[in-house]
């Protein structure tokens, strides 16, 4: 009589008709599947430490193992780490070739708790898998994720600065973009008590309010890390009253110096998706003027025409003036222009505030330019939109001309005089590093008389004399005046 048939082993990946079987080699479930069946011993021994196929098979052990996580796999990983230092590494990197989206409710929770125990050893790799799935929020039972943050706060403070600055700003995001849902429920998990458990951030949104509020009051020096996206996003958030609390009692007197800080690249595209920067990246690298058309539809339908997708627009905007600066051979190459994209972003927007959002993400590093210390390719993008749209779109130059004057005049009017220097100063910096040759194309016939005349007096310091001499010809610089640019934001 023939053995009956074992069952096949749990799956990690939500199944499809697009998807190769597990079996198959170009899965991305087949290492896990192959180490499982090389190495199906829930307790592996002394010599099976040092096979290259543990990471692979502990990894699909901790994901598919039932609630509570038998001992027996951690005693194992902590063995193998401490052996082997690069096990860990190995171990976590095996955990982020899976495609996140993608993986099952139960597999999903036992990934974080994966994360979890990386972090209680303060393994190597952990940091990684950690900023990994903070760009992945919000996802159903992603509560866990701020418990973890919050039980790891003090260490990641002195050991890991930039993570848990990185986690402050992400969770700072999510909050301003108002985008947290409920968890969906879930049919392949519903006999599962760990993933019925899970909670998600919408569920408790007093928790991360107060996660935020307790790191900025307890560990501001790691948050200033963030730079000035700090303070915008603070802005955002000025209905909450723990954070009109927080800013009444910490920021008056430390506003000054974080603005003057310009948000590193890496921090915006914590507010995108790992997968949105790629598809970014590969339409600014990669796709040529004319072509550009049916991937940015592509791209609207896949991440913009969602719920909730038309908010992440201001978060696009930021990432592609501060976290993408083109080579000079990418610019020459025929490629897609940055100011282009940001150019086609705005016409997607139908919501009043979504589209001022996106036009103070496009000026924001303007209002505290500081030439020598700011980065020119910052502020790039939106002096050749308004410039290349004049002959065409010349609405859109007078929509972002005027929004600009108003930011200067209304975006913090107690230092009103020395944003306005910083405005000037980069206005000079961009003709001075031949951005553009000059600065005619803004004070041609076809803009709207009203802003012609305001800028040409902006940029003369409001002389009328002078503002009538410079119009049409080239600015090769403006007056600056030090003090008021060193206190761009101080009080």
């Amino acid at each position: 009589m023939p053995p009956p048939p074992s069952s096949p082993p749990p799956r990690l990946l939500a199944g499809g008709d697009h998807l190769p079987p597990p079996t198959s080699a170009s899965s991305p479930e087949h290492p896990f599947l192959s180490a499982h069946l090389l190495l199906p011993s829930p307790s592996p021994s002394p010599a099976d430490l040092s096979s290259p196929h543990l990471p692979h098979a502990l990894a699909f052990a901790f994901l598919t193992q039932s609630s509570p996580l038998p001992r027996h796999l951690l005693v194992a990983l902590h063995a193998a780490g401490g052996r082997f230092p690069a096990f860990y590494q190995a171990f976590a990197s095996a955990l982020l070739s899976l495609p996140f989206p993608l993986l099952l409710p139960h597999p999903r929770a036992r990934l974080l708790l994966a994360a979890s125990e990386l972090a209680r050893a303060a393994a190597p790799g952990f940091g990684t898998l950690l900023a990994s799935l903070l760009r992945r929020v919000p996802f159903p039972g992603d509560a866990r994720l701020l418990e973890l943050f919050t039980e790891h706060a003090s260490f990641l403070a002195d050991e890991e600065p930039l993570l848990l600055a990185s986690t402050v700003f992400a969770f700072l995001r999510l909050l301003a973009r108002n985008r947290l849902a409920p968890a969906p429920g879930s049919a392949e998990c519903k006999d599962c008590e760990e993933c019925k458990s899970a909670k998600s951030l919408e569920e408790c949104r007093g928790k991360l309010v107060s996660f935020c509020v307790s790191m900025l009051r307890d560990h501001f020096q790691v948050c200033a890390l963030i730079g000035r996206d700090l303070v915008r996003s603070l802005h955002e958030l000025a209905l909450v009253p723990e954070f009109q609390l927080l800013w009444r009692d910490l920021m008056p007197d430390r506003v000054g110096d974080v603005c003057r800080m310009s948000t590193p690249g890496w921090c915006t595209a914590l507010a995108i998706t790992a997968e949105m920067e790629t598809q970014l990246l590969f339409l600014m690298n990669s796709v040529k003027w004319g072509d550009q058309k049916r991937y940015q539809l592509w791209f609207a339908r896949k991440h913009l025409m969602v719920p909730g997708g038309e908010e992440r627009i201001p978060e696009i905007v930021r990432f592609i003036c501060c976290g993408y600066h083109p080579t000079n051979e990418v610019m020459n190459s025929g490629v897609i222009a940055r100011w282009a994209v940001i150019g086609w972003l705005l016409t997607g927007c139908s919501k009043g505030y979504v589209m001022a959002n996106a036009k103070l993400a496009l000026f924001y590093d303007w209002l505290f330019f500081e030439e020598g210390r700011g980065s020119v390719m910052n502020i790039e993008p939106a002096m050749l939109l308004m410039v290349n749209l004049v002959p065409q779109y010349t609405d859109i130059t007078n929509m972002l001309l005027e929004f600009l004057f108003l930011l200067i005049d209304n975006y913090d009017v107690k230092r009103k005089d020395a944003i306005a220097c910083c405005v000037r100063s980069a206005f000079g910096a961009l003709v001075k590093k031949r951005v553009i040759l000059s600065l005619e194309p803004l004070t041609c016939e076809k803009l709207s008389p009203l802003l012609r005349q305001k800028l040409v007096a902006f940029l003369s310091s409001c002389n009328p004399g002078a503002a009538e001499d410079s119009c049409g010809k080239p600015t090769a610089g403006v007056s600056k005046e030090t003090e008021l640019k060193k206190s761009a934001c101080s009080s």
